[in-house]
Parts: structure tokens; sequence; C-alpha cells
């Protein structure tokens, strides 16, 4: 795990307030959750997210450079918990897992006909709305929080804001990150009040946020934030044709880095919600696809799945638990060492792929690839990313890049499977579009 610089911890919970959007696309409004009685929330025990408030509040009140780390911190917590919402519900639709619940939300997003207005509500804050499987508005509200705080960080100054340059190397990562996902998972991109872009408008968008990280963590020298974005950066890089690009980043990511979305065992809101629903709670069971993974006879350890010798919730599914995570506080990886080394065999191919293949199975200690046809190299690497990335949000952006069949048929419960492959924006959101 990479600690977060200057954030210690459960910091991003207990920060003095939280900014949330009055809509998840206008970045100009912030919702109820700003708090404004800064002094009782300095000693405040519970987690300021948590917090609700009646009323809108104008995002010009926050107009104050004392209140800069506030904003960024707010930014954060909001894009961790909207990320493992994100994770949790594309590895149903990606059938990484399978619906162990009875549960409507959990039926409609294995079976991928979630309702329009799925994922609209924020993340959970108890224990009775958990599992609701809520990604798009959190994502909106993190992209927001993050380009607001984007926003107040360039119309102040170095003598105003202490450390401002790597506030905006976190804000352009955490902008960039939600841009990405919601350009990779879903159909169409939102972005405050404009026209729906393409998930390739969108993705260029992130790509510009990347480059802004990298260029703030390269002035301040945190190499934690500009290995992460340097990863980012190059996933975006290849999904949009710059293989030379992408390769760059890649390369000059260090062996073993790896930078994590944080989570706690409370307040809820905080938990990871994947490892909760599949090994606490049985609403999910990890996919026949993913059991008994091995290379050359060795089990692959990046992909661990044990029999839990019962039935999920729905009292039918035979419920198959994941070791990746192992508590609700255990972290989810936003950019890795092994994701670069694949986006390098992906790029370059031939003997260099496979060379990339091997450095990580010699760190997992797998038998080595041999290679074969560039097709057998590239179908090599696509089953790769399905190990050492799992459970991490990839799938379902790997089934859309290189044309991976969905799920077809019914399931193990005899529910039939809809014919959606990218994931549909809520209604509201195209209201008032063009």
């Amino acid at each position: 795990m990479t600690d977060h610089p200057t954030l210690g911890t459960h910091l991003r919970e207990t920060a003095p307030m939280t900014i949330r959007l009055a809509r998840a696309r206008r970045a100009r409004s912030v919702q109820a959750g700003l708090v404004l009685v800064l002094a009782q929330l300095l000693t405040a025990c519970s987690g300021v997210l948590d917090v609700s408030l009646p009323g809108n509040v104008n995002a010009s009140a926050l107009d104050q450079p004392t209140l800069a780390a506030t904003i960024v911190d707010g930014a954060q917590a909001d894009f961790e918990c909207a990320f493992t919402q994100y994770v949790e519900s594309t590895a149903l639709w990606s059938n990484e897992v399978l619906n162990a619940s009875g549960g409507a939300e959990v039926v409609g997003w294995s079976a991928r006909f979630t309702r329009p207005e799925a994922g609209t509500t924020q993340c959970p804050t108890a224990t009775s709305n958990r599992g609701s499987f809520t990604p798009y508005l959190p994502l909106q509200i993190a992209r927001g929080q993050a380009e607001l705080a984007l926003d107040k960080l360039n119309g102040f100054t170095d003598a105003q804001v202490s450390g401002r340059t790597l506030l905006i190397a976190r804000s352009a990562f955490y902008s960039g990150y939600a841009h990405m996902l919601l350009s990779e998972g879903y159909c169409q991109l939102a972005v405050d009040d404009g026209p729906l872009l393409t998930p390739a408008q969108g993705l260029a968008i992130a790509e510009t946020k990347f480059t802004t990280a990298i260029a703030a963590a390269t002035t301040v020298n945190n190499s934690a934030i500009l290995n992460a974005a340097r990863v980012a950066r190059a996933r975006v890089r290849i999904a949009l044709g710059n293989k030379t690009g992408a390769d760059a980043d890649a390369k000059l990511v260090p062996a073993s880095f790896r930078y994590d979305a944080t989570y706690a065992a409370t307040p809820v809101r905080r938990r990871n919600t994947t490892m909760e629903d599949i090994n606490l709670k049985f609403h999910l069971s990890v996919a026949p696809a993913y059991r008994g993974l091995t290379f050359g006879g060795v089990a692959d350890p990046r992909v661990i799945a044990t029999d839990a010798k019962r039935v999920g919730i729905d009292a039918v599914t035979p419920e198959w638990i994941q070791g990746k995570y192992t508590a609700p506080e255990s972290p989810l990886p936003l950019a890795t060492w092994d994701e670069a080394q694949l986006i390098i065999a992906e790029a370059e191919g031939g003997q260099a792929a496979v060379d990339a293949i091997n450095r990580i199975h010699t760190r997992y200690n797998l038998p080595a690839y041999a290679g074969g046809t560039d097709a057998q190299i590239l179908a090599q690497i696509i089953e790769e990313r399905r190990r050492s990335l799992w459970l991490d949000g990839h799938q379902i952006n790997d089934h859309l890049r290189f044309n991976i069949p969905f799920a077809t048929g019914v399931d193990q419960k005899g529910v039939r499977y809809n014919n959606e492959t990218c994931i549909p924006l809520p209604l509201s959101e195209l209201t008032g579009r063009t």
C-alpha cells in the first residue's frame, strides 16, 4: 500500500467539512453537506462525510485559501467511496462475480438490465442501504468536487495556500480518474451542462487532467501521485490508440509500485464493498471463470477463490469467496506496476510483450510464458489483465476494448441477460441535452 502524502489515518473522513454537488453535473454548486460551523467540526468524532445539512451553498463561499486542503480532502474521500461502488457494480456487469442475492439492484446489475436511474443515489451512509449499487452519482460528485478544487486552487497563490502545487496534483489526479471511469464504463459522458460526450472525448479530458497531475507532482517531487498519474495516463492513452505515449509512461513506473484507494471498517461509507458483499454478506459469489485458475500447473495467486461450502443469500447460488481483499478496510489499487507492465506488453507486442508478462510471472512465482503468434500473445495479454486486474474495476472496459463477449442466455438462477454492453446513462442526465 502506498501512503497518501499529507494525509494521516482517516483524515479524509475527519476533515473539517465536505462539499457535495447540488447536481452531480454542476461543478459550480455544492449540495447539502457543507458544514458552516468549522469550530464544531474540528472536534467532531464522526466522519463529516456522513453529515447532511439542508439547503445548498454557493461555491463562492469556499473562496478562502485556508479551506483549499479541505476541499481536496473531500474530493478524495468522495472519490474513494465512489470507486468501491464502481468496482463492485462493474464486477457484476462483466461477470467477475455472480449474483447470489435476491435484491433487485443486484439482479439488475448482474443481468445488465439496470433501471435507467440505477446508481443515482449517493454513497450509502447506513448498513440498511448497503448493496444499493450506486456508482454513477458518487462518481459525478467526485468529479465535480475535484474540478471545484482545481478551480479554486488556480485562483489562489502559493503564498496563500501551503502545498498548493501538491494539492493541484491530487485534485487533477482524482478528476482524471473520475472522468476515466465514467468514460470507460458508460456509453456517454455528461460533463456539467454541455453536450453529451463520447467515451473517447471523455478519455481525452482525463488525459489532460493526468498530464496536469504529472507536471505538478514532478514540480514537488511527489513520486506517489507522479507514478499513479503515469499509470492512469498510460491506461487512457492505450485506449485512445496512442501506443507510443502509453509505452513511454508505463516504462517510467518503478517495480512493485502501487497506489491505493483507502478504506476503513467505520463509518459505513468507508468500507470496501466488494469484500463485504462477497465474503461477509454473501450477496455475491466469485464467478466460475475465476475459480481454480492455474498457469503451467501452478495455482495463480493473483486470483484466490475459495468454496465457502454454503449458498448465498438467495439460498441457490454456491458461495465462493475471494481472497484478494481480506477485510472491509482493505485498500483497492488505483495504479500498479502490474498494470504498467501489461500496458507495455500491449503497446509493444512480440518478444517485448512476452518479457513484460514474464516479469509479472516472476513476481508471482509462476512459470514463464513461452510466447506464440501475435494473436496468441494478445490473447495472453488479455488473460493476464483478467487475472492481474481482477476486481479492480478494469474488466468492463476490457470487454469493450477487446470485444470480449458479455454473458448471454440465462444465469445460474435462470435470469436472462440483457444485451447491454456499456452502461446507459440515467434518464435524468439526458433531459435537456443534445
